[in-house]
């Protein structure tokens, strides 16, 4: 390669990590890296067409259509392919991305950062990763311009630096730093080589020196930074004030709800050990987290406050009711959250662990406070004593919300106002009517409210009616309600808990969704049970006037242990009687049987028994199960980085197989050209002959004639170079004398050409051959 084509292509390999490094940045957006790999594929891929047109030397705007054009094949096969026809969007790929761009759009006015990387902000980042790729390599190698080259990225970058978690800012801004000088670094080399500032007899060595002083001076000033910057006064500072801060006190902060969490937990870190509970063995809980307990109709969140705890801790539980003393010695080991496991209810802090600790009565949650955050991530051992209620049928109340507080019935049955006439649950985000009347006809002769929450859990456990899935669209708001409801049917701990709740407040129930752990496994090496992010879980609570909150469980293959009385259900969990609790007899109901449509997809690995996913992540404490259902339903799928891999793949070979396909269009185009011209059809056999001898680094300066090529061949190749003299006498005659059969000449000319080609393909291998062919910067019509 020349100096030019290193420069050239040193100053596209960097231009294309810093796109990649900037969208690895957009990790601090949400609680998963399920985006990440479509993402990079469509980065990537916007590079390679991006380059592939320049080099073809297509003009800016044929480039964009092209590029346009590509983009929407790649977008849909990587995002949707279930829905294209063969690689080409349908009516239904669009359908699908305006719900999912919905969707996305939802949880951003909703939630801060992090959030679930849902399928619309997938798209939406996708979008910008091939807009980035277009921009940055049109700015470098069409504008020459190092600056607007790196502006795209850097605009990308601050964003995601402004907006998302204040996690791993180290080393995201030290990777950026370098990754932007390397860019700056190749371009100026290619910017040198290509103004010939050395001779060309030492451009290359010029090119070397740049690249070796500049790397280095590079790497100086980005490690001095990293060491210098957080010892600099101020540097602790928040930089952008948080304005939720602003509308919810000094010390409100950003948490990421566990709901939101529950497919991280539950597919990409199932068999990461999460935390551990040394009790007896006998005295295995489900491990809860917190509980949501309002609800908009976009999402679940909490809504109550938290006080400094130190010792006893106060009770949301009717003093009346029986309860057992748990003492629990818990150790975490991967916490992404504030929230602590623990039995419920909490009603003493042994020890915290030298973490300060927050409770909250309410809802039951236990904290880390904010200041203690970062020490409670790397792990420590808490004592907590739980007084855990034994409820009876016998102690709730036929109707459960007699003789509440009023406010408190509101607040616990609060749902979005009722759909009117004219208005759908997917565009008003208001409370469909087809659901209350749904749960009425599920709870129809029931006699108290108990018995009406255990026909809604039954209802949900009946096999004919719901199946287990993780391969389905994450949705807790109206619409997603409704199509689990009356489309896809099928679901995991998130849709049937959060459904669930929702329609017990429909019947004016008080319900809430509570996030938390199933027991786990037990170790008798260490005599604890160790719980890992398959054991994740929700669950929803009802309360009873008298009484207090009370668990039930409508997921399949799970059942929270010593609570068969309430629940009517053996205990289970992944791999615990997870085949029990299926087809128990339900109430007869005129429920609309559901329509036959695939699940939606999720666009993450869908099977928890891997451990597959895109790893790298902060493995979050709080959310949902695992069950032996999904695994098996998801048996035989392909994990998702073989798919993303496969696609990038695919994307190569394709770009591969474009070099060829050209060259053979140019070619013919060449051949149809010179038809009838003998002189133009030796020139065309002696350009392809030169094209060949550059294989063995004879290459032809345009100041040479033939013949003075000839001779600079025979002094430079010790071997005789068969064909050649053949060749430059046939196209010398043709050139500069009058030949009495010029036909004669040219075929003369053609056989010799083939005659070089077939020796410079031998002497110089098959190898360098195929990497010539495939080589996208050479398209002159050459053997």
């Amino acid at each position: 390669m020349t100096p030019r084509q290193v420069a050239t292509l040193a100053a596209e390999i960097t231009l294309a990590a810093l796109t990649v490094t900037v969208f690895v940045s957009l990790e601090r957006l949400f609680v998963d890296t399920a985006y990440l790999g479509p993402v990079l594929v469509l980065a990537v891929a916007s590079h390679v067409v991006a380059t592939t047109t320049r080099r073809f030397g297509l003009g800016t705007g044929v480039s964009a259509l092209i590029s346009g054009a590509a983009f929407v094949l790649v977008f849909t096969s990587v995002l949707y392919p279930d829905t294209a026809a063969a690689i080409f969007p349908t009516s239904e790929t669009l359908d699908l991305l305006g719900n999912d761009l919905r969707d996305a759009w939802s949880i951003f006015t909703d939630q801060s950062a992090p959030a679930e990387s849902a399928v619309g902000f997938t798209a939406t980042i996708g979008v910008a990763a091939w807009l980035v790729a277009f921009l940055a390599d049109w700015a470098a190698f069409r504008l020459m311009s190092p600056i607007e080259a790196i502006a795209p990225a850097t605009a990308i970058f601050v964003f995601g630096a402004l907006m998302g978690l204040e996690r791993n800012n180290l080393i995201h801004a030290m990777v950026f730093a370098g990754a932007v000088a390397a860019v700056l670094l190749a371009m100026r080399a290619e910017r040198q080589v290509r103004e010939e500032t050395w001779a060309a007899a030492g451009s290359r060595q010029g090119i070397s020196t740049t690249l070796r002083v500049g790397g280095a001076s590079a790497a100086i000033a980005v490690l001095a930074g990293t060491l210098a910057g957080p010892l600099l006064p101020g540097s602790q500072d928040d930089a952008i004030v948080d304005f939720h801060e602003i509308t919810s006190g000094a010390e409100s902060r950003t948490v990421v709800s566990p709901l939101v969490e529950i497919s991280t937990s539950l597919i990409q870190q199932s068999n990461f050990e999460i935390f551990s509970v040394a009790v007896d063995e006998s005295e295995k809980d489900y491990w809860r987290l917190m509980a949501l307990n309002s609800f908009d109709g976009n999402v679940w969140r909490r809504s109550s406050s938290f006080d400094d705890v130190r010792g006893p801790v106060g009770s949301d539980i009717d003093p009346a009711i029986k309860r057992r003393s748990l003492t629990q010695t818990i150790t975490t080991r991967r916490l992404g959250n504030i929230y602590l496991p623990a039995a419920y209810e909490v009603s003493n802090v042994i020890d915290s662990g030298g973490i300060d600790l927050e409770y909250e009565e309410s809802t039951g949650a236990l904290v880390v406070k904010k200041h203690d955050e970062s020490a409670a991530g790397a792990g420590f051992t808490y004592v907590i004593e739980s007084l855990v209620p034994d409820f009876d049928p016998a102690d709730l109340p036929a109707v459960a919300t007699s003789g509440l507080d009023p406010e408190f019935v509101r607040e616990n049955t609060a749902l979005p106002r009722a759909c009117g006439d004219n208005e759908s649950a997917a565009s008003d985000a208001c409370w469909p009517n087809s659901v209350t009347a749904l749960a009425q006809q599920v709870t129809a002769g029931a006699t108290s409210d108990h018995e009406r929450a255990l026909m809604l859990q039954n209802f949900f456990l009946d096999p004919v009616k719901f199946t287990y899935d993780l391969e389905v669209a994450r949705h807790d708001n109206v619409k997603g309600v409704e199509q689990f409801l009356f489309e896809v049917r099928r679901g995991y701990c998130q849709q049937f808990s959060s459904t669930f709740a929702a329609m017990a407040r429909s019947l004016g129930i008080p319900a809430r969704v509570a996030v938390g752990f199933t027991w786990g496994e037990w170790d008798d090496s260490r005599n604890e049970y160790v719980v890992r992010g398959r054991n994740a879980h929700a669950w929803p609570e009802v309360y009873f006037a008298g009484a207090g909150w009370v668990a039930f469980d409508p997921t399949p293959g799970r059942a929270r242990p010593h609570d068969s009385d309430i629940t009517g259900l053996q205990e289970a969990q992944l791999g615990v009687n997870d085949g029990e609790n299926q087809g128990v007899a339900a109430t007869p109901t005129t429920a609309p049987p559901a329509t036959t449509r695939a699940p939606l997809s999720s666009g993450i690995d869908d099977d928890p028994a891997s451990g597959s996913g895109f790893s790298g992540l902060r493995t979050p404490t709080d959310t949902a199960d695992s069950s032996s259902t999904s695994a098996s339903d998801s048996s035989g799928g392909i994990p998702s980085w073989v798919a993303w891999l496969g696609w990038s793949t695919l994307l190569i070979v394709a770009a591969s197989l474009t070099v060829p396909a050209v060259r053979a269009v140019r070619r013919r185009r060449l051949i149809s050209r010179v038809q009838g011209d003998p002189l133009a059809v030796a020139e065309l056999a002696f350009d392809d002959a030169v094209g060949a001898l550059s294989l063995l680094d004879l290459r032809y300066e345009a100041h040479e004639t033939p013949l003075e090529f000839e001779q600079r061949a025979r002094n430079s190749s010790p071997d005789s170079i068969t064909g050649l003299h053949e060749l430059v006498r046939s196209v010398t005659v043709l050139r500069y004398g009058q030949p009495s059969d010029p036909t004669s000449a040219a075929i003369d000319a053609q056989e010799a050409a083939e005659q070089v080609i077939q020796l410079c393909h031998t002497i110089a291998g098959r190898e360098k051959v195929l990497t010539r062919f495939l080589d996208p910067r050479r398209l002159s019509p050459v053997g």
